[in-house]
C-alpha cells in the first residue's frame, strides 16, 4: 500500500505564506464531503489502498476551550501514541457523536492532503466505539491491565479465534461482547500490512452493517498522534463542523474557526454536518455563508455587536471606579431572542472582547448571565453595559437586581 510521505520542505514550501494555505471555498468544501461520503468504494484504485485514504469523511469531535486548541493532541493521545477519531460514508452510518458532541473538525482524505499540509497515518478500525485511551498498542491493542489478561485482543490476533469478516465480529459482538467495549476486538489497517489493510479496513464497515447496534454509537479509528511540535498552518483540516442538534454546535465551531485563524491566518470553513437519524436517512454537509465567524476573505464578521467601548467609571455597587463594557448591538442581534440567540450573541462577543485585560483582570463569570438578563428585561435599550466583575448569578436574581449582581 503506498500512501504519501511527510511532504518534503523545499524552498517553496518555505517560502509560502499562511494565506497560501487558504482552505477550498466554503461552497467547495460541501460538494467534496458529499462526494467523499457518497463514494464507497473499496478501495482507492489498487488493491493495496485502504478507501480511508480516499473516501468517507474521518473527523475528530471536540470541545472548544480557552486553555487549548481543539486540534492540539490531547494529553492521553501523546501519552498512548494514538489520537480517536471517527469515518462517516454512505454504508457506514451512525446517529450520534461520542459523548453526544456537537461539533469539531474533519481531515482531508489522505491522498487528498493539499501541498504544505502534513499528512496523518490510520492505525486501525473498530465498527464501534472502542474504549481505545485504555488500550495498548496506541489504542488498537488489548485493554490495558485487564482481567482476565488480554481482553480486547485485535481482532487478527484472537486465538483459536481469530476474526477475519465483518459477519464473524457481527456474531463475536452478539456472543461476547453484549455492549462491554472493552471486549471488542480492532481491525488493524496500518500502512505495512498493504492488501491485508485493505481487507481489514472492508471487514470492519462490513461489521459496523451486520451490527444493529452500531447506528446509535459512533465507530473509531485511532491515527498517529501528530507531533506537538506541527505547525497548526500544516495540519490537514479540511473543515471545521457542526451539528444542528444538539444545539450550540455553531457557536463552537465558529470559535474554533476564528481562534485557528487568528493562530495560522489559514482560513477554514465551517460546515454543517447533519447525521442521519434512521438507517433510511443520509449525512449531509452544507456551507451556509451565516455559520462562519470569518468570511473567506479573512475578514471577520460581524453580525451581532455592532460596536463595544470599554469605559472606567464609578459603580455604586461597589463605591469605586470598575471596568464596563458599552454594548451596542445591531438590528439582528437586537433580534436574538430565544437561548440559541442569546448563545451566538455571546460567542461574538466572547471572540471580539475575552481577551481584553479588562476582561481577563476582572473576569467574576457573570457576563453571559449579564447578557440574558438585559435581553430579558432591557431589550429595548439602545445601548447597556457589561461588567466583567460581576459574578454569575441565578436569572432571577441577575433580574431582582436590575442585572446587577453583587
Amino acid at each position: 500500500m503506498k500512501k504519501p510521505q511527510l511532504w518534503a520542505v523545499s524552498l517553496l514550501a518555505l517560502a509560502m505564506s499562511a494565506s497560501d494555505l487558504m482552505a477550498a471555498s466554503c461552497a467547495d468544501t460541501a460538494k467534496a464531503l458529499t462526494r467523499q461520503y457518497n463514494d464507497t468504494r473499496d478501495n482507492c484504485g489498487k488493491s493495496t489502498s485502504p478507501a480511508f485514504l480516499c473516501n468517507g469523511v474521518i473527523f475528530r469531535a471536540t470541545v472548544p476551550s480557552d486553555d487549548y486548541n481543539s486540534w492540539d493532541p490531547s494529553p492521553n493521545a501523546v501519552k498512548s501514541g494514538g489520537t480517536s477519531f471517527s469515518y462517516i460514508r454512505k454504508d457506514a452510518k451512525f446517529s450520534r457523536l461520542v459523548r453526544y458532541e456537537n461539533n469539531g473538525y474533519i481531515l482531508f482524505p489522505v491522498l487528498d492532503v493539499p501541498a504544505g499540509k502534513s499528512t496523518y497515518n490510520v492505525l486501525c478500525s473498530f465498527p464501534m466505539d472502542g474504549g481505545t485511551d485504555a488500550r495498548e498498542d496506541k489504542g488498537c491493542g488489548a485493554w490495558a491491565n485487564s482481567k482476565p489478561a488480554g481482553l480486547g485482543t485485535p481482532c487478527y490476533s484472537r486465538q483459536p479465534n481469530r476474526i477475519t469478516t465483518g459477519q464473524e465480529w457481527a456474531d463475536h459482538y452478539k456472543a461476547d461482547v453484549n455492549g462491554d467495549n472493552r471486549r471488542e476486538c480492532g481491525f488493524d489497517v496500518r500502512d505495512n500490512l498493504n492488501s491485508h489493510a485493505v481487507d481489514n479496513f472492508n471487514a470492519s464497515l462490513s461489521a459496523q452493517r451486520r451490527t444493529p447496534e452500531a447506528f446509535r454509537k459512533q465507530n473509531e479509528l485511532r491515527l498517529d498522534t501528530w507531533k506537538s511540535t506541527t505547525p497548526a498552518a500544516e495540519l490537514p483540516i479540511q473543515a471545521f463542523f457542526y451539528l444542528p442538534e444538539p444545539k450550540g454546535g455553531r457557536e463552537d465551531a465558529q470559535f474554533d474557526q476564528q481562534r485557528y485563524f487568528e493562530k495560522t491566518g489559514v482560513w477554514v470553513p465551517i460546515i454543517a454536518m447533519t447525521l442521519p437519524k434512521t438507517l433510511s436517512d443520509e449525512a449531509s454537509f452544507k456551507c451556509d455563508a451565516d455559520d462562519q465567524a470569518i468570511a473567506e476573505s479573512g475578514k471577520t464578521i460581524d453580525r451581532y455587536i455592532k460596536s463595544a467601548t470599554w469605559i472606567w467609571r464609578p459603580d455604586p455597587g461597589t463605591g469605586q471606579n470598575e471596568w464596563s463594557l458599552s454594548v451596542v448591538l445591531t438590528e439582528l442581534g437586537r433580534k436574538q431572542n430565544s437561548s440559541s440567540g442569546s448563545d451566538a450573541v455571546y460567542a461574538e462577543l466572547v471572540r471580539k472582547y475575552k481577551n481584553d485585560f479588562q476582561w481577563k483582570q476582572n473576569d467574576g463569570g457573570g457576563m453571559r448571565r449579564q447578557l440574558v438578563c438585559h435581553f430579558n428585561i432591557a431589550r429595548g435599550k439602545a445601548e447597556f453595559n457589561l461588567e466583567p466583575f460581576r459574578p454569575d448569578a441565578t436569572e432571577a436574581k441577575a433580574e431582582k437586581a436590575g442585572c446587577n449582581v453583587l
